[in-house]
């Protein structure tokens, strides 16, 4: 590697660069296969859990800076090295490549280990010889002509097919998924039904009166509809800083649930139909301090109260507690625990982690402490700290930004 990275591959002759080329790409593909086969049997021994992290996601996320879907296809691709031995053999010779494996994974999911053993060798030749979605063709073809009727069990496989994500991309969101049948057959008559119009003067398009409905749907059963999470119903939050409420263009702005930073013209426009509810985040309970009184409940209650439940998910942000876990449902843990340690149920003293995390906690395997400053410290069995970068990187973006924002709010002092 250090040498190609020095090479003059300017002076390189057009043959020289294919071959290094196909040389990196050989080399790539059989690291893909090891990387896959390690993590999946990293996550089957615990790996992750001996090193603090909930899942191999997360433990992967933290240390080797991962996203989900670049641990998880891996991991995926890993079981099916382990299913499908001739495959593992083609890809060890750099044969296939780790994408081609994907598609044989996709074909062990629809159609199971028997059907996709048996058409193996076949698929492998065409594997060999031509791109990931030639392969993914035939192994539909494959399944088809080993059985028939799959073709009529198209309702069947769009149940386990079912997926909905929103995401945020550019200035709003994008909804990719798929839906069975059924539900998205619901889906359909509701927004016909939502985006009617009897009004003759309507110029809006069916796609702007279809989004005006949805938007008035989802307002009505989050206001009405959604049940109760230990006493917390869901609902969309914004959080906004006291001083930024008071008019100080260099607090930090208001954050959307789900989105992020907003401007203080959408923050206005949702503080006209919302409840405002004040939640301490920065700071101690502890003491004589008047939030005492008010978040506290000492030994009188086990569980944390709905506005400690609240104060703890802005707090953190809405993930878990364990530096490097995103997860989002969270279970409130004592720091010093009820019955063990006789621990309070303070603000002061609770901490919100996943259930995963949370077990992990129980189990002896991750500790935690408090850090003296309102927040949490983690550590391993063995008092190895778990390294919180994130923690420290938003510390620090935050502290430069509420400088930026003081400049920005004061123009002549831009320059400086």
């Amino acid at each position: 590697m250090r040498a190609l990275l020095d090479a003059p591959l300017d002076l390189a002759t057009n043959a020289e660069k294919a071959e290094v080329l196909r040389a990196v790409q050989d080399a790539q593909d059989r690291l893909d296969g090891i990387k896959a086969m390690t993590l999946e049997a990293f996550a089957q021994c615990g790996g992750p859990e001996d090193d603090g992290a909930p899942t191999l996601k997360a433990w992967a996320r933290r240390t080797l800076r991962l996203s989900a879907t670049e641990a998880g296809k891996p991991t995926t691709a890993g079981r099916t090295l382990r299913r499908l031995p001739a495959v593992r053999e083609a890809l060890a010779e750099g044969r296939v490549r780790l994408p081609h494996v994907h598609e044989f994974s996709s074909g062990l999911v629809k159609a199971g280990e028997e059907i996709i053993s048996l058409g193996t060798d076949y698929l492998l030749s065409v594997a060999e010889s031509h791109e990931p979605a030639a392969l993914r063709e035939e192994v539909r073809a494959w399944i088809d002509a080993i059985h028939p009727d799959s073709l009529d069990e198209a309702y069947i496989r769009g149940m386990d097919k079912r997926d909905l994500q929103v995401s945020r991309v550019g200035d709003g969101y994008a909804v990719n998924g798929f839906l069975d049948i059924p539900t998205g057959a619901k889906l359909k008559t509701v927004l016909d039904s939502l985006g009617s119009t009897s009004d003759r003067d309507d110029r809006r398009s069916p796609a702007e009166r279809r989004l005006a409905g949805l938007d008035a749907l989802l307002a009505a059963v989050l206001e009405h509809g959604l049940p109760t999470r230990k006493g917390i119903r869901p609902q969309l939050h914004v959080t906004v800083d006291l001083d930024r409420l008071r008019g100080d263009a260099a607090a930090e702005p208001a954050r959307l649930q789900g989105w992020g930073v907003i401007g203080d013209r959408l923050l206005g426009s949702l503080l006209c139909d919302a409840d405002v509810t004040g939640i301490l985040t920065d700071g101690f309970t502890s003491g004589s301090l008047p939030q005492a009184s008010v978040l506290n409940v000492g030994r009188s209650e086990r569980l944390a109260t709905p506005a400690q439940r609240s104060a703890i998910m802005v707090r953190q942000g809405g993930r878990c507690g364990n530096p490097g876990c995103d997860h989002t449902t969270l279970e409130i843990h004592h720091l010093d625990w009820w019955v063990r340690d006789l621990g309070l149920t303070d603000l002061d003293r609770l901490v919100g982690l996943c259930a995963r995390c949370h077990h992990l906690v129980h189990a002896g395997r991750l500790h935690t402490r408090s850090a003296g400053d309102g927040t949490t410290f983690f550590s391993l069995a063995g008092g190895t700290p778990v390294p919180d970068r994130r923690r420290t990187t938003r510390h620090l973006a935050r502290e430069r930004l509420r400088l930026l924002r003081a400049l920005v709010a004061e123009p002549h002092d831009a320059a400086a």
